[in-house]
């Protein structure tokens, strides 16, 4: 793989911009689309309003995929990036401006909603792809920790300072904050430094979209890891809706443990990842890279079982929070440590050249995988008992473990990388 000669002190100067661009950005952003639902639902009275970016998200994945992808793999990525959050700016702006002028606000609010996804699949290719350009080898894993645990940090209190501030400024004053927040990312996206990488021979140099894109598929399914990353990655999306779904049906409408006690097992997840995420930091790099996730997938698998037996069980509301607070704990912990070591060996073995189709690839299937498990998982509450399905799910998850265990796989480890300092 091309790598560029990145100083440890650049490095941690462009993961210290990447992670205060990813809070302010996430802060923002969810703020916004809490705002905005909240909007709609007292303007249009329908439960669609919570439900727009988990429609509108996917489908325009799955739309821009192949444009998307080999525009990230063919031009300078510093700008792709501000080009895209200049057009979210002006976009944003315009919405501001229109949103109280018109009659359907639905209509212009699924527009913006839209050019969102459009940008952030965008920038988010784009991001996964130059990486190589932000950091040197050494803090591929510390960025990609770090990151995730900005994420999780968010997750656990945007709810409640969205909720805070809709009911303090209304939705006007979010508007101005996300304006406001927008433009901080933006300009430290200016700040940030893209080392130039040596150039590489290209990979698909064809006009043809599809026949470019495919370049990405065949490098896919060549290479059995990334392979099994991308398998397993669709499996884990698409199974994860059992507790999207199932924790809020069962708690709420089941057993009547009402929407307090769900807040917080919800927030159990957030903090897991988060826990999960800095242990990182400090934990030794995986020897054998396939081996140690099927493992954790097993523990993942124990989870579920173990919030099946949980909810099946005739116990008290607090004992039946508690567990589940801390199932949710140790399920984000294995999450974060599947996710962030697959997502550090993508970046230490995928040539640049085709990382903006491999990565989009990836991130579309993983996203399709949410709402199909969400449609099924739904429907399949609605029949059956939800602490069988969580039971059976659970060893679903061990039999896919076992399944992909037994195919020959090459002993892989991700680069070694030394804490920051």
């Amino acid at each position: 793989m091309v790598t560029n000669q990145i100083s440890n002190r650049q490095s941690l100067i462009q993961i210290f911009k990447a992670a205060s661009s990813d809070i302010i950005s996430s802060l923002s952003g969810d703020t916004f689309s809490f705002a905005l639902s909240l909007m709609l639902l007292h303007t249009t009275h329908s439960a669609i309003s919570f439900g727009l970016e988990a429609v509108i998200y996917p489908i325009v994945g799955l739309l821009f995929v192949v444009p998307i992808s080999n525009l990230v793999d063919r031009h300078d990525h510093k700008s792709l990036i501000l080009i895209s959050k200049a057009i979210t700016l002006a976009a944003l702006a315009g919405y501001s401006w229109v949103v109280f002028r018109v009659s359907d606000r639905l209509l212009v609010s699924m527009m913006i909603v839209a050019i969102f996804g459009i940008n952030d699949k965008v920038v988010g290719t784009t991001y996964t792809a130059s990486v190589h350009e932000l950091v040197n080898d050494t803090h591929l894993k510390p960025l990609a920790t770090i990151e995730q645990a900005a994420s999780s940090a968010v997750q656990l209190g945007s709810p409640l300072l969205a909720a805070l501030l809709y009911a303090g400024i209304g939705f006007r004053g979010i508007l101005v904050l996300e304006l406001a927040g927008q433009a901080v990312v933006w300009g430290i996206a200016m700040t940030m430094h893209f080392y130039p990488l040596p150039k590489g021979p290209t990979m698909g140099n064809t006009t043809s979209q599809l026949a470019a894109f495919k370049v990405g598929l065949t490098y896919i399914h060549d290479h059995a890891v990334l392979w099994f990353i991308v398998q397993l990655s669709v499996w884990i999306n698409l199974l994860f809706s059992a507790i999207n779904v199932g924790l809020s049906y069962m708690m709420v409408q089941v057993l009547k443990l009402g929407n307090v006690r769900l807040g917080w097992v919800s927030s159990s997840f957030a903090l897991g990842m988060l826990v999960g995420s800095l242990m990182l930091l400090k934990l030794a790099n995986f020897r054998n890279l396939i081996q140690a996730i099927l493992r954790l997938v097993c523990g993942f698998g124990l989870s579920y079982l173990g919030i099946g037996s949980l909810l099946g069980a005739k116990l008290g509301a607090n004992t039946i929070t508690l567990g589940l607070m801390v199932l949710g704990i140790v399920t984000g912990v294995f999450l974060a440590w599947i996710n962030t070591p697959m997502g550090v060996y993508m970046q230490s073995t995928v040539p640049t050249q085709v990382m903006g189709r491999v990565s989009g690839t990836l991130t579309t299937l993983g996203a399709l995988a949410m709402p199909l498990g969400t449609l099924l998982y739904s429907w399949l509450f609605q029949h059956v008992a939800g602490s069988l399905l969580f039971l059976v799910t659970g060893a679903l998850l061990i039999g896919l473990a076992g399944y992909f265990g037994h195919r020959p796989y090459p002993v892989t480890s991700v680069q070694p990388s030394k804490p920051i300092s």
